[in-house]
């Protein structure tokens, strides 16, 4: 095993693939070192999103072992089978071989079995309570857009599936939706039981202010985590398949950020006849974790039956076109809808076409377009304009820092400008441009080299029940009026402020990671890439890093780093859609 161990290091394996490739090995029934190689090769394509190993595609990671695999799948396959370490479904084993000859842990094919399984049984069609409510629902809702109003033919889904999906991009009306779809429900059944979600306490917190000022239901939005009850100390949560949640319908906003063990997790912990509604931007970043649940449910194209294409007609006075309408499709037939008009971005937008640009165009058309915008949006990624930029950038926060203003001021201001970074390391990263805002800083005498000083925004990077602050949270250092220097957060639309020896762990926030600007909108927004190309810079994090700016955006990348992440779309492996659209 040591020569393998050295041959995988040698390869850049983590020591995490080394290790379970060892494990696996010592307790393999064969001396064939392929079972173990292969071992290793899933743990790594789990550390990437993947939910399996593909044994038809490899990825280029996988080149400096090549020469020990078998060039013919066929073999690959029959001694892996013979392995017994390596079983089928229904096995109990570490590895799992299913009959498309992908590869899982246990664990996840579990996850992935039972979230499949969960959303073929809620696949019904539930009738309406009150046909005459939801046509009056629908006619104090009038359609601004031409064509097809696909919030409405939402409401409908939601008010008659069981289970379904709802995507679109940034200002699709998604918030609007859940607004509308709580009324209707209430209008449907007297005294529902709904409970609203979101993956991170940031997202929680922005669609329990998005509901909170448009309707007063009581409802209070919860991460995923502490609505199911997971702890550090309960990984399974409170709530499961014995216990389940005290909810007939469950709202879950950001769901692209949902990996397939959460998953997994909120569907047993439903109630048999409860109902579960996920929103989300299937364009967006997947979850951290493995799986990439939204997208996989959004392969499936929009179809609605001729009963739902009826039902839309009678209630909406909303006509599908054609090509919507069938009746052969999967268990999600009139389960998914992608909302198409953006009420936020303007027909000339830049964001806007830009995004567009990003999801639907090629390398050569992407830099035609960002060319257009030169100097405008595209910036030159040197060091003295990156500093440049980004000082600009934050004058107006630094100026209301220093004016002496309410801690609510404070927080505002830091929201109208942030640096967003592929990278949380090395240079152009997270890590690069927080020290360099610092270091300008302590020249202005902030006395920035010190931990804390007045001014100093931080996130949190580790839940804390007790003291309600979640990963993702954002405050700010500050003086109180005895000069003493506390963190200032906004907490359901109020500041809280938190002694900074009670902080949990925390980190400088003026620049943060794509991924850690999911479910986040700023008015400004500075993209940088790194000036290297890297595996994680795909057209799915430059698409969520430009839909974070509401109102102005600034792109600092070269032409080589753009084409290429754009030509770098990364699909995670799974078996999901396989099994839910046969």
């Amino acid at each position: 095993m040591s020569q393998l161990l050295t041959v995988l290091r040698q390869a850049g394996f983590s020591e995490l693939a080394c290790q379970f490739a060892s494990y696996i090995q010592r307790i393999d029934n064969s001396d064939d070192e392929l079972v173990p190689l292969t071992a290793g090769l899933l743990t790594e394509a789990v550390a990437q999103g993947h939910v399996c190993l593909n044994l038809l595609r490899i990825d280029s990671w996988t080149q400096k072992v090549m020469t020990l695999l078998p060039e013919q799948h066929e073999e690959w396959l029959a001694r892996l089978q013979k392995s017994n370490v390596v079983g089928v479904d229904g096995d109990y084993k570490p590895l799992i071989l299913d009959n498309n000859g992908q590869l899982y842990l246990y664990r996840h094919w579990q996850d992935e079995k039972s979230v499949a399984n969960a959303i073929l049984q809620r696949s019904q069609h539930i009738e309406l309570n009150d046909s005459d409510a939801l046509q009056a629902d629908f006619a104090k809702w009038p359609s601004s857009v031409d064509g097809i109003d696909w919030q409405k033919v939402a409401v409908l889904m939601a008010m008659t599936r069981q289970f379904c999906v709802i995507s679109g991009g940034p200002g699709t009306g998604k918030t609007t939706i859940v607004l509308r779809i709580l009324q209707s429900l209430k209008h449907q059944h007297n005294g529902v039981r709904i409970a609203l979600a979101a993956p991170t306490g940031k997202a929680a917190a922005r669609l329990q202010q998005s509901v909170a000022q448009a309707d007063d239901n009581g409802i209070q939005a919860k991460t995923l985590h502490r609505l199911l009850g997971i702890t550090p100390d309960n990984d399974q949560g409170r709530y499961n398949a014995s216990r389940p949640l005290p909810f007939d319908v469950v709202v879950v906003d950001e769901a692209s950020m949902i990996d397939i063990s959460l998953m997994a997790k909120l569907l047993k912990a439903l109630s048999a006849k409860a109902r579960l509604i996920l929103l989300g931007d299937s364009q967006q970043l997947a979850s951290v974790e493995s799986g990439a649940v939204l997208a996989n449910l959004c392969q499936q194209q929009m179809i609605f039956d001729q009963t739902f294409s009826q039902q839309l007609q009678l209630l909406a006075g909303q006509t599908l076109d054609e090509q919507f309408v069938s009746d052969t499709g999967s268990v999600l037939t009139n389960s998914v809808v992608q909302l198409q008009h953006s009420y936020r971005f303007a027909h000339d937008s830049v964001i806007g076409q830009l995004a567009k640009s990003v999801q639907t165009k090629n390398s050569d058309d992407i830099i035609a377009d960002f060319t257009q915008l030169k100097e405008t949006v595209w910036q030159s990624a040197d060091a003295a304009n990156i500093a440049t930029q980004i000082m600009a950038g934050y004058q107006a926060y630094f100026d209301t820092v220093m004016s002496s203003v309410s801690p609510e001021q404070c927080l505002q201001a830091f929201d109208q400008f942030r640096v967003l970074c592929a990278l949380k390391q090395g240079p152009q990263s997270v890590t690069s441009v927080n020290n360099m805002i610092e270091r300008h800083l302590n020249k202005q005498g902030w006395r920035s080299l010190q931990d804390f000083y007045h001014g100093r925004p931080i996130m949190v990077t580790r839940n804390d029940y007790r003291q309600q602050l979640f990963n993702g949270d954002i405050g700010i250092i500050l003086y109180d009026p005895k000069r003493v220097l506390r963190a200032h957060f906004m907490i359901d639309n109020e500041v809280r402020e938190i002694p900074i020896a009670r902080l949990p762990a925390h980190e400088t926030a003026y620049a943060m990671t794509v991924h850690k600007s999911q479910g986040s909108e700023f008015e400004q927004v500075c993209v940088l890439l790194p000036d290297e190309e890297a595996t994680i810079l795909t057209r799915e994090l430059l698409y969520t890093a430009l839909t974070r700016a509401k109102n102005q955006l600034m792109i600092m990348a070269d032409e080589s780093i753009i084409r290429s992440t754009v030509a770098n779309q990364h699909t995670r492996e799974t078996g999901l859609a396989d099994i839910l659209l046969a």
